[in-house]
């Protein structure tokens, strides 16, 4: 009956994580770390995208962004955020917000900063969103 109680104990979730794998390795566990935490949200869509760019709407720095990257080769994804969403996800942004190589880069004038500078297209390819 103790030895129940304290498996139990030892597999509960961390704050904010979720219940063991049930791989039979402590939570502690270099390799249980990483599992704790599912992404979701934001967090994995900027994982799962070289480029991503968040936006509130269609408004025409978001399409202005997008039409740059375009131009040079890439192909962002594009999301949209829910108007409540902003409380819960890590904000205030400037919007659009864009994320380059799982990074916040900032917003339009940040994109046109570096790309007027000469560093957009090294930055893209570094990260693998262009080839050439």
């Amino acid at each position: 009956m103790d030895r129940t109680s304290v498996r139990r104990s030892s597999v509960a979730p961390a704050a904010g994580g979720s219940s063991s794998s049930g791989s039979g390795t402590p939570s502690g566990h270099p390799s249980n770390r990483t599992k704790r935490k599912a992404k979701t949200g934001f967090a994995k869509l900027i994982d799962e995208n070289v480029v991503l760019i968040i936006s509130m709407s269609e408004c025409y720095m978001c399409v202005t962004v997008k039409s740059l990257l375009v131009s040079l080769g890439v192909n962002p994804k594009l999301s949209k955020m829910n108007e409540g969403a902003s409380s819960g996800t890590g904000g205030p942004w400037e919007l659009p917000a864009v994320y380059i190589g799982g990074k916040y880069l900032g917003g339009v004038d940040k994109v046109m900063e570096i790309h007027i500078n000469g560093e957009l297209v090294p930055t893209l390819r570094e990260v693998g969103a262009l080839w050439l």
